[in-house]
């Protein structure tokens, strides 16, 4: 019999997981427009620059991370029983878009940073023309990072057991929670902290670029304050694992209510890359005009039924023309 605590706890998860429903509700539907946008546009080649490249990877990867919170979202507040090999590869395509959308921003701040117009380094001109090289070496370095994790779970010693799965499964050792915090977290943002406070100390003088370019991409600064914030609660949440001993036949070693924040810091976590695909459509130049340009077209729609239906109920006037009789008796 559960004990109050267990009740208290899966009650709380529970609530999350009601809450976390409307994000990946909103998100999911934005996902797919920022795909049917940035296909439109890239297809017609029409103003389409390196950001486009790049945040149009970043929207992959978050929509990953939303699909992979369905494991999540359909089982609390109970955990996904299968195999620790398909855990493992659950993990590691989590992983993957974990670090795929991070680099990716880390990316996008060094473009920021030290782009200027004409750039100042052939290398810097190459990358710039070429962003798909870029996004393929951010998702080489993430494949790279999630193999290392995926190793360090050790499924390779009873891969078809049976047990219970999360994304970032409980393993005996701490070496996946500290590389995850130091690969995923620590790293990434201490390589956007230099990079922002390079831009600040090289835009200083009277041009203002950096700003300047700032001002023009809202959605970088909107984005990697959103990630930031919700990785944080997140990073912070997994660091209290390290330490603590995995027990047999549960997926992490927490007390109840240490598990309910993880799980609600795991939703969060959700709910951040939810919040950066609304922000993306929400903010970037092309997606907001393109939402714009379908809201008019189905306004449009929508009036042009309205006058039909109006017009049925209202009777074509009917006009009788009578012609009097001559009186044939006169």
């Amino acid at each position: 019999m559960p004990s109050i605590a267990e009740i208290t706890a899966n009650d709380v998860i529970s609530r999350a997981n009601y809450c976390y429903m409307f994000c990946a509700v909103l998100g999911f539907a934005s996902g797919v427009f920022l795909f049917c946008s940035f296909c439109k546009s890239f297809r017609a080649r029409r103003n389409w620059i390196w950001l486009d490249s790049l945040l149009c990877a970043l929207t992959i990867s978050e929509f990953i991370i939303l699909l992979c919170s369905i494991s999540s979202l359909a089982h609390r507040p109970h955990f996904l029983k299968t195999t620790n090999l398909n855990c493992t590869l659950l993990s590691f395509l989590f992983n993957v878009a974990f670090f795929s959308g991070q680099l990716l921003l880390v990316l996008m701040g060094f473009f920021l940073t030290f782009d200027q117009d004409p750039p100042s380094l052939p290398l810097l001109q190459r990358a710039r023309d070429s962003p798909v090289v870029c996004v393929a070496l951010t998702t080489t370095v993430s494949l790279l990072s999630s193999m290392l994790l995926a190793g360090l779970l050790g499924a390779r010693q009873s891969p078809y057991e049976q047990a219970h799965c999360r994304l970032d499964p409980c393993q005996y050792g701490d070496g996946y929670e500290i590389t995850k915090l130091l690969l995923g977290f620590v790293l990434p943002n201490l390589l956007l902290l230099a990079l922002l406070a390079a831009g600040a100390i090289i835009g200083r003088g009277p041009s203002g670029s950096f700003l300047s370019r700032l001002k023009a991409f809202p959605v970088f600064l909107a984005v990697v304050l959103v990630t930031f914030v919700c990785r944080l609660f997140y990073s912070g949440m997994l660091a209290k694992r390290v330490g603590l001993p995995c027990r047999e036949g549960l997926s992490s070693p927490l007390r109840p209510g240490q598990e309910a924040l993880m799980s609600v810091a795991e939703f969060v976590l959700f709910s951040g890359s939810c919040a950066s695909l609304v922000l993306v459509l929400l903010l970037h130049g092309p997606c907001r005009e393109s939402l714009r340009s379908t809201a008019r077209h189905l306004s449009d729609c929508c009036r042009g039924v309205g006058g039909r239906e109006a017009n049925r109920h209202i009777m074509a006037p009917r006009i009788e023309i009578t012609v009097p009789q001559e009186d044939h008796d006169q």
